[in-house]
């Protein structure tokens, strides 16, 4: 694969770290998202910011920006965020007729708690459509917790999904697991929900998925009544 260090420095100040708190200021998760459609618009993962009182994100050259959660898609697990920055240009779509099985690529985000950015790249390992007609792109690389909600790019820097980490084999189960209480389960005085939790979160199973970047939801700003 070409040299991506010029890429990586054009997409760089366009994708953050998202932290999410509950009402007592307690980190719930952090996650990663970028900006799209329009300056101060970010777009991440809907489960990355469910549950938030309040949602931060950072940039790689920022401190902490309050953000404001403005819509929610649950069919797509997606969600829009507004922060205050129009200096911040947003990152281009790609031309989707140009996807296909094979198509090279790449994301970037921040998995694992990481502070830096880091970039992944893969291909397309296939193009799938459930029964309720949801497409989804299989990547082949490696998606950690905390890739949710960074773009999937062409290798020009062109977006063409939105990673989601949670989107996994038996989803449903792991979810159950996660959403377990620390204490319910311990074996001889070790607390094995916490252990079962940080094995979720940082197994690679070398498959990633992404939703297509059309499914990203539109957000129009309308006029305040005077």
């Amino acid at each position: 694969m070409a040299d991506l260090s010029e890429v990586i420095k054009k997409i760089k100040p366009s994708i953050a770290k998202i932290a999410v708190l509950d009402s007592n200021k307690n980190i719930l998760g952090t996650g990663s998202g970028f900006i799209f459609l329009k300056n101060g618009i970010l777009v991440t993962c809907n489960h990355v910011v469910r549950g938030a009182h309040s949602a931060f994100i950072k940039f790689s050259s920022s401190d902490w920006i309050g953000t404001k959660i403005i819509v929610r898609d649950e069919e797509h697990d997606l969600a829009l965020l507004k922060f205050d920055d129009q200096t911040r240009l947003p990152l281009l779509k790609a031309d989707v007729q140009t996807v296909y099985e094979g198509t090279k690529v790449i994301f970037s985000g921040y998995p694992l708690d990481l502070n830096e950015l880091t970039t992944h790249q893969g291909i397309i390992s296939a193009m799938s459509e459930d029964i309720t007609g949801l497409k989804t792109y299989l990547i082949d690389g490696t998606v950690n917790s905390g890739n949710s909600g960074c773009p999937l790019m062409t290798t020009n820097g062109e977006v063409i999904g939105v990673v989601n980490a949670k989107r996994r084999e038996r989803s449903d189960l792991l979810s159950k697991v996660e959403q377990m209480q620390l204490g319910a389960i311990a074996l001889h005085g070790i607390d094995l929900v916490e252990i079962y939790k940080a094995l979720i979160n940082n197994v690679q199973s070398g498959i990633g998925y992404a939703v297509p970047v059309c499914y990203v939801p539109e957000y129009k700003e309308f006029p305040e009544k005077k």
